[in-house]
């Protein structure tokens, strides 16, 4: 039986050798390479494949745009595998399009750029479907690059997603603008990109203080909104840093506060972040309507090139952050390499006021205010000076600000304040009666404890008040609040004289200062250089002249160096003038010989004139 049975099976196996083959060549022999391609079980099969795939990229994508686009492209591949007809071509061009500029749009780096070649090749397989006829199968089959490469797409961790949708979150109740991780993310795949000539501008915004303070901050953030509005409206073209923000994209990030950042390149135009920081600054200088109320904001700019610092992006922010601060009164600060050179030095210089002698280091000059009715001295101002180990000696304007860092402006003051009154106590010893001027920083003398100070120092060396003239900046009075201008007529009260010091430098001063009782107002040096002496101009500054005067305040011409601007200052009909025509700068210590020589060259009644000059 065993012996049967293995026979059957050998008898079997031999008709299966023999039958299969033959009848397999012979149905192979009635197919084609077409048939093959078109039969059921193979549409059936690129069918299955198309909805695999497309399904997969569904998933994969966390986009939702993408996701949409990959339905759509699933969707018209099946409808060309029924043969639909072309209009289901047409739609898949249309498609394909479409995912190319969402790719593009996305900038998501190499993997995106991948997607986006695919897309293209899909595109033009498609078209050169209507030209050579090649089979629709064909053209599906060029989809399923575009849904493999989703399958390259990193898919963010739930740790990283996390804080970005928080961060997504919070921005979008404000301003919904990317954060500086989001700018710094795109900055390095764009220089990775495109690593061209490009600026990293950036906007600071100014003038919110007073509408946080008097409206709230809500309307403040409103006020931030629109005005973002209005930068983002200049940043449409395609030559500003794209920055993904969940499913659009953005040009401008927004740094916390009032700074705004934005990336551009200048392939195109050489000179665009100037154009645009322009653009920007103009734009904000138009009033906002919040809350019923027409506010009035400004803005700065800064850029630098990101090349500078390796193009490290936070080194880059440091810079332009650097520019703004170093040039606070340019519009548009472009970031200089000095500038990291000074701050250096501000800071060696900050080190070395931690530990500052003011008896041994500091140092009191003077230069006369000379009176143009008849050549004598009003008064002499005082003027700070710092015998810098390494630097030599410097003036106060190269190291007051550090003098405000250092939080030492108030004990400097009251420094000055008795080195000057053990001057004129000295002074009147010699039978000498001399006013003298202290130039104060500002702030530091609408202080309770500075007012006192003065009063006993008076009190002490047993001067009169008008032996003591204070000059302070002019930006000091345009932003005095209620109490500073209580302190102000305190000091008025006890016969201080003021002196109002750079008059005219700003125009938002000429309605400001006439509401405040001052003695002496100073035209700063732009008023009275012989260039600007002439035509319109001369009127213009003959008006402030007799504004003053109607005010009873006596106006003093600084920075005259010339008889021809010592002329223009006695045509004007100002008080008197001070400046290196008269004398340089002097050392306090010969103060009493050199006015002693002064008065015996210059009897009153006499005019000074250059052969006279010091």
């Amino acid at each position: 039986m065993a012996k049967f049975s293995l026979i059957k099976y050998l008898f079997i196996l031999l008709n299966m050798c023999w039958v299969f083959p033959t009848w397999g060549a012979t149905k192979l022999a009635d197919l084609s390479l077409h048939t093959v391609i078109y039969s059921p079980l193979a549409v059936a099969f690129y069918a299955g494949v198309v909805v695999s795939l497309s399904l997969v990229a569904i998933a994969r994508s966390h986009f939702a745009v993408n996701r949409i686009l990959h339905a759509l492209l699933g969707a018209t591949g099946l409808a060309i595998l029924a043969s639909v007809g072309d209009i289901a071509l047409y739609v898949l061009v249309a498609i394909l399009l479409v995912h190319i500029w969402q790719s593009d749009k996305l900038g998501q780096g190499r993997h995106i750029v991948i997607c986006a070649l695919c897309a293209v090749a899909a595109t033009l397989l498609t078209v050169s479907h209507f030209w050579w006829h090649l089979p629709s199968v064909y053209v599906v089959l060029t989809l399923l690059p575009v849904f493999i490469s989703e399958l390259f797409l990193e898919v963010p961790r739930l740790e990283d997603r996390a804080p970005m949708e928080s961060n997504l979150d919070s921005n979008a109740d404000i301003l919904g603008l990317p954060d500086r991780a989001g700018i710094r993310e795109a900055f390095n795949e764009y220089r990775a990109r495109e690593p061209g000539t490009a600026m990293l501008v950036m906007v600071r915004l100014e003038g919110f203080q007073q509408v946080n303070f008097h409206l709230g901050r809500e309307f403040g953030d409103l006020l931030l909104a629109q005005s973002a509005n209005r930068m983002k409206q200049h940043l449409q073209c395609h030559d500003i840093m794209p920055i993904a923000m969940g499913n659009d994209v953005e040009r401008l990030a927004h740094l916390g506060g009032l700074h705004f950042v934005f990336v551009c390149g200048l392939a195109h135009q050489q000179h665009l972040h100037e154009h645009l920081c322009a653009e920007i600054i103009e734009s904000t200088l138009k009033p906002f309507n919040v809350g019923n109320c027409i506010i009035e904001v400004s803005a700065r700019a800064s850029y630098v090139n990101c090349d500078e610092e390796l193009g490290q992006f936070d080194e880059l922010l440091t810079c332009v952050f650097l520019a703004l601060d170093s040039s606070p009164d340019k519009t548009i600060a472009p970031y200089q390499q000095k500038m990291q050179i000074d701050r250096l030095e501000q800071q060696a210089r900050l080190a070395e006021l931690a530990h500052i002698d003011f008896k041994n280091e500091l140092e009191l000059y003077f230069q006369p205010i000379v009176r143009n009715s008849d050549g004598d001295i009003e008064y002499v101002e005082l003027l700070l000076r710092w015998q810098h180990p390494k630097q030599g000696i410097l003036a106060a304007s190269k190291f007051i600000e550090d003098i405000r860092i250092a939080g030492l402006a108030l004990p400097l003051a009251q420094y000055v304040i008795e080195r000057a009154a053990e001057i004129a106590l000295a002074l009147r010893v010699e039978g000498i009666q001399m006013p003298l001027g202290i130039n104060l920083f500002g702030p530091e003398m609408l202080h309770e404890e500075f007012i006192e100070f003065v009063d006993r120092i008076l009190v002490e060396h047993q001067l009169m008040p008008q032996d003591i003239i204070i000059e302070c900046p002019s930006q000091m009075f345009t932003t005095l609040d209620q109490q500073g201008v209580a302190m102000v007529a305190r000091l008025r009260t006890m016969g201080v004289k003021l002196c109002v010091d750079g008059f005219g430098e700003s125009p938002l001063l000429l309605a400001k200062l006439p509401k405040l009782e001052v003695d002496y107002v100073k035209l700063g040096r732009s008023l009275t250089t012989p260039n600007q002496s002439q035509g319109n101009f001369k009127a213009v500054v003959r008006g402030i002249v007799e504004m003053q005067n109607v005010q009873e305040c006596k106006v003093i011409c600084e920075g005259v160096e010339s008889q021809e601007q010592l002329q223009f200052a006695q045509n004007l009909n100002a008080f008197a003038a001070q400046g290196y025509l008269f004398t340089r700068p002097l050392s306090s210590i010969g103060m009493i010989s050199w006015l002693k020589q002064w008065r015996w060259e210059h009897p009153i009644g006499d005019s000074p004139n250059t052969s006279d000059a010091s």
